[in-house]
């Protein structure tokens, strides 16, 4: 919602509904997804060779950047008019990161109108016609679909993010396993590990966490495998097993937290 600037996406109680006199199908929303839940290409970006075409009716995130730098971009092109502030401001961003993942900045050139057009390409431009062909010589490679705008696909050495745990507050009830659909949390036999490379952001943890136990910061590093380590337990309540990150529990979480006068569920 926050990326639409037509505001053509509505969220209530029981549904996303998008308002499609009011989309454009600009593609915004497509990119700013963690999760890549909206299908969709985004139809307004313009690329030639290796260069993403600069136009001020939109501006890309670095987000959009970063995929495109994997993808083979090398450079903005410029039509004559210079970037304005805010795709300066991404721009100058996008670099700043690209440096941290030790790749190279994009940089800004100016379009060359002394190119010649191939006799091949000539005719084809004779037979399509204008502005569709515009549309339909951009690479294929150019053209990502929703489930290809994940960051973490194209720079898997590196988390953009950490999931930090606070393992006094944490009772591994493990709810956040369940929400999180990025496969972050995982449960070996003897410890807890934390893969912050696959985490996107989508605070689907941090806001089913009962015990405010977890918290995500945004910052680029190199791949770390976390892990902390797990006792088995058996609970004095109710006799079931579980597991804990403290080696002083004795009482699993779904007991700990029931009402000493409710029935356990599992008598």
């Amino acid at each position: 919602m926050e990326s639409c600037k037509r505001g053509a996406l509505e969220i209530n109680q029981q549904s996303i509904e998008i308002n499609q006199s009011l989309c454009t199908s600009c593609g915004d929303c497509v990119i700013a997804c963690p999760l890549s839940a909206i299908e969709g290409i985004v139809v307004s970006r313009e690329f030639e060779k290796n260069t993403l075409i600069y136009k001020e009716d939109y501006t890309p995130i670095e987000k959009e950047l970063l995929i495109y730098k994997r993808r083979g971009l090398n450079a903005i092109t410029l039509n004559g008019a210079p970037l304005n502030d805010k795709w300066k401001f991404v721009l100058a961003e996008t670099n700043r990161m690209l440096s941290q993942l030790d790749q190279s900045p994009i940089e800004v050139v100016q379009r060359k109108y002394d190119e010649k057009v191939s006799r091949r390409d000539f005719f084809t431009m004779m037979q399509t016609g204008g502005k569709k062909l515009a549309k339909n010589l951009t690479p294929a490679s150019w053209k990502l679909e929703a489930n290809e705008w994940n960051l973490a696909n194209y720079y898997p050495e590196y988390q953009f993010y950490t999931v930090e745990l606070d393992k006094d507050k944490c009772t591994l009830c493990k709810a956040c396993f369940t929400f999180c659909s990025q496969n972050v949390f995982q449960l070996k036999d003897t410890s807890l590990q934390i893969e912050s490379n696959n985490c996107v952001n989508c605070t689907d943890c941090v806001d089913i966490c009962l015990e405010d136990a977890l918290q995500i910061n945004t910052e680029i590093k190199g791949k770390i495998d976390y892990q902390e380590p797990i006792h088995a337990k058996k609970c004095l309540d109710c006799g079931q097993s579980f597991h804990s990150l403290q080696p002083e529990t004795v009482k699993c979480p779904i007991c700990v937290q029931r009402d000493p006068e409710w029935l356990s569920p599992y008598q």
